[in-house]
């Protein structure tokens, strides 16, 4: 009787791993997956612009951002040296399983959330949402949370509130994922530019006048430059940059390149949604 109860509890125990494997599997499994994804689009920029040529075989880092928020800081180093960053975030659908997708993704010594910037404080907190990712520095309680750049450090005043969150708000099918191509780049500024070295953007700021993705591709990059504004801490800063290349994924899913302290990628779905692009002709520095 012994014998027969312990092989019925065996064959529970056995049906129960099918159903429920270890969570250990559960977790190695998962980290496979998110490192295939982040080889996968390493690969694919490395392949296909010159300016990530150091990401070829660059070991990577990867930190938490926020708390449950599903989203990733990836570290991207050559020797040590700090080359480039990705953010990557997980997307779930209700029909099918997680799926990783590509939110940012930049080249140069800067990244987002740069130990360098990142402000003493115990209590700062990583928030992720495009440019306006931050630290949220909490206060004793009668004092508002401060915010601190995460690209640059600079400390805004504890009145700034943060928008609603965007990013993490993108349609999977605008974003990269499983299987991205970078098959076609375009650079139109190569080297850092600063935005107010032309300032005709500034003379078009309430013209209101959507540009579309075609019209930038199809810019001259010798004879027009692009400037792109984005109005942040319900407009209380209005941040303008220089757009220096173009990225089209799979033919169908574009992204944004902009000057920030290094090259910095968007989903141009993402772009057209928080701010708004100017197309100036370069004729003379006091345009």
């Amino acid at each position: 009787m012994a014998r027969q109860i312990a092989a019925v509890f065996l064959t529970w125990l056995v049906i129960l791993q099918m159903i429920y494997p270890p969570a250990a599997y559960g977790e190695a499994n998962w980290d496979a997956q998110f490192q295939a994804r982040i080889q996968e689009w390493m690969n694919a920029i490395a392949e296909r612009d010159p300016q990530f040529t150091q990401w070829r075989n660059a070991r990577t880092e990867v930190q938490t951002l926020g708390a449950n928020q599903h989203q990733w800081l990836v570290s991207i180093k050559q020797a040590e040296q700090q080359v480039g960053y990705m953010v990557v975030g997980e997307t779930p659908d209700p029909a099918q399983q997680p799926q990783f997708v590509l939110l940012e993704y930049g080249v140069g010594d800067y990244i987002l959330f740069d130990d360098a910037f990142a402000p003493r404080e115990v209590a700062a907190e990583p928030v992720y949402d495009g440019f306006a990712s931050h630290w949220l520095i909490a206060q004793n309680p009668s004092s508002p949370p401060q915010m601190i750049n995460a690209k640059t450090g600079e400390v805004y005043p504890s009145a700034f509130h943060a928008n609603e969150p965007v990013m993490s708000k993108l349609s999977p099918d605008s974003v990269v994922h499983e299987g991205g191509r970078l098959t076609q780049t375009r650079i139109l500024k190569s080297g850092s530019q600063n935005p107010f070295d032309q300032i005709g953007w500034m003379h078009q700021l309430y013209a209101n006048k959507r540009i579309s993705w075609g019209q930038l591709w199809q810019q001259n990059a010798d004879q027009s430059r692009i400037t792109y504004t984005v109005p942040l801490y319900h407009e209380q800063v209005l941040a303008p940059y220089v757009v220096a290349s173009l990225h089209l994924w799979n033919d169908e899913s574009p992204y944004v390149g902009v000057w920030d302290e290094g090259l910095r990628f968007v989903p141009f779905s993402y772009a057209e949604q928080i701010g708004q692009f100017y197309l100036n002709e370069t004729s003379s520095p006091a345009e």
